[in-house]
């Protein structure tokens, strides 16, 4: 049986029960995230026809950072185990469409949105070090004790920026120091280790939960060497600046690499239709729904490149589809 949208009540049954479901999923995973799993399973009816498999359309949408926001949620949307997720950063699926980096053939991925998060990959230092540079600190080869991310939206990175000075993170531990591997940047033993001083470098993103703590007890941002930013680039990553009044105190020129963004993800063959319906949604419900950003962005921002929503893949034709009959592009 066929639906005449026109025909669908402001607030039907059905719609009254997909707007309560969603509702309890939302507070199960804000009271028992644990008791959840980690996609939600969704079957959407589309018209069966040409490019269409017909009615329902199996649709499952990645929710969790744990397992399927990172190079794992990129090669579970290209696989099809997956059908939509937020990939952060930007530079992930990026890399996986292009074939490079931790990708070893290209991908058909395609955004459906960017969500703004601005981010950068960095390394912090306790000024007791004595170092500007991490070619300094290389030849020194002090003693550390350095707090790591390792989850799987920024393993990858942090493993390139390291072999990119010639190093990896075993090198510390050869230098007589300790690893603290934690799992988010927030994690409150890096604060701590911070404020208490036993914490000398961090290497990290997720600069908004740690970075205004790091300079206000003196830590120092080091900018990367030209030969390591090239050889960044290569990978795809591109230089950005920490400086310039988003963490406060971080005055002197140091250039880093960019870790924005969280674009939504699909693969090139998810339906025309629906990924424009979801634009649409976006643009409905764009002013009630959580950013991490100080303020709603705008329509525009979220189909086009910025800084903190880095966007150099290609959109879905569908939902690119509806952002130029509303003038957004």
């Amino acid at each position: 049986m066929a639906y005449d949208d026109r025909s669908v009540k402001p607030m039907s049954a059905s719609l009254m029960r997909a707007r309560i479901v969603t509702k309890i999923l939302s507070g199960l995973y804000e009271d028992v995230p644990t008791m959840l799993t980690s996609a939600v399973r969704l079957a959407v009816e589309l018209p069966g026809g040409k490019g269409h498999a017909g009615p329902p359309y199996p649709f499952t949408i990645g929710v969790s950072p744990a397992w399927c926001s990172g190079l794992n949620g990129a090669k579970l949307v290209a696989s099809g185990k997956l059908d939509l997720v937020w990939l952060n950063p930007s530079i992930i699926p990026s890399m996986a469409v292009r074939g490079v980096g931790p990708f070893k053939r290209k991908h058909p991925l395609r955004a459906l949105a960017v969500f703004p998060s601005w981010d950068r990959l960095v390394i912090a230092v306790s000024p007791r070090l004595g170092v500007r540079t991490m070619e300094e600190l290389i030849k020194k080869k002090p003693k550390m004790k350095v707090s790591i991310a390792v989850n799987d939206c920024v393993d990858f990175a942090i493993k390139f920026l390291l072999n990119a000075h010639g190093i990896s993170q075993k090198s510390f531990i050869k230098w007589g120091g300790r690893v603290d591997e934690v799992v988010r940047p927030s994690n409150p033993h890096r604060r701590e280790g911070i404020v208490s001083g036993k914490l000398d470098m961090v290497i990290d993103e997720g600069m908004d939960s740690w970075g205004d703590v790091a300079v206000e007890h003196g830590m120092i941002f080091l900018s990367y060497s030209e030969p390591v930013l090239r050889k960044l680039e290569m990978f795809g990553f591109q230089r950005a600046r920490v400086d310039g009044g988003r963490v406060a105190g971080i005055d002197e020129p140091t250039t880093v690499v960019d870790f924005s963004g969280w674009p939504i993800v699909v693969h090139k063959k998810f339906p025309d239709d629906l990924a424009y319906h979801v634009a649409g949604v976006l643009d409905k419900i764009r002013e009630e729904i959580p950013f991490d950003a100080a303020e709603t962005p705008s329509m525009r921002s979220l189909c086009t490149n910025t800084e903190a929503g880095p966007l150099d893949f290609p959109l879905h034709p569908g939902a690119e589809r509806y952002y130029r009959e509303k003038g957004y592009l």
